[in-house]
């Protein structure tokens, strides 16, 4: 079961989630910028992931001499961008029709676009910092007690309800304001995902369920949105320790 949140939280919550909206009706930001940003988010989101899964798999502090560690991490960006790379092209295709087909986004214009670029730079920040949490995190506790399978399936998820979205035919009927309806679509299922997770993932159907019954002690609530991937957890105590210690030993 999800804990509720307070009114508090709840309005923390909507509030942080909502300033691209209020970006977009005040400040005259891009909603085509956001979409993609959105996109690059959730594409990084899954390289640190992926990353955190191959670090358990293969820690880079027992791996001997510098050399061996160097390559062990260059292991870990290789392989979560392969992976990540092959999500973007199905990911991404109906998302990139809609935001540069149907609206008068110009990608080579949001490349040269300082906002852009700065969300791009802010986004690489956060992800490394991500990462670095996430490494500390798995030195104490397993991938199931982190519950990066499910974190993965909430960031899956959410870009996927946003694609199905883009793949509606009524999408295209909003012309050059598609990309607007996608912004509001994907910040109000973060919301979702963040307030009621169980429900979230139910309204997925098999896949959602199949997910959330695959075990291991789950995070009382889906991690931040963005990069940041390393749910709250409570500090290890010596019987942690030790049973990480002896999982290693015997892997």
């Amino acid at each position: 079961m999800s804990m509720r949140l307070t009114p508090v939280e709840l309005a923390h919550l909507v509030l942080r989630n909502a300033v691209p909206l209020v970006g977009l009706a005040f400040f005259h930001w891009s909603a085509a910028n956001l979409v993609i940003l959105y996109f690059v988010d959730t594409l990084l989101a899954f390289g640190v992931i992926i990353g955190g899964f191959l670090y358990s798999q293969f820690p880079a502090e027992e791996a001997e001499g510098f050399g061996a560690r160097l390559n062990t991490i260059g292991g870990y960006v290789a392989g979560a961008a392969i992976v990540t790379l092959i999500l973007a092209i199905p990911l991404g295709m109906p998302v990139f029709i809609l935001v540069f087909g149907e609206s008068d986004a110009s990608f080579l214009g949001m490349l040269r676009d300082r906002g852009f670029q700065l969300g791009l730079g802010l986004q690489a920040i956060v992800s490394l910092v991500s990462f670095r949490d996430l490494v500390v995190a798995l030195r104490q506790h397993t991938i199931e007690e982190l519950g990066l399978k499910r974190r993965f399936t909430f960031v899956m998820l959410r870009w996927v309800g946003t694609m199905m979205v883009a793949y509606m035919p009524f999408a295209f009927l909003f012309g050059r304001f598609a990309p607007v309806l996608l912004v509001i679509v994907y910040v109000a299922l973060t919301i979702f995902a963040e307030v009621r997770p169980d429900r979230f993932l139910a309204a997925f159907g098999e896949i959602g369920r199949d997910i959330d019954g695959s075990g291991g002690r789950r995070p009382t609530r889906p991690a931040p949105h963005g990069s940041g991937t390393t749910p709250v957890m409570p500090p290890p105590t010596v019987h942690d320790r030790d049973a990480r210690r002896r999982h290693r030993r015997h892997r």
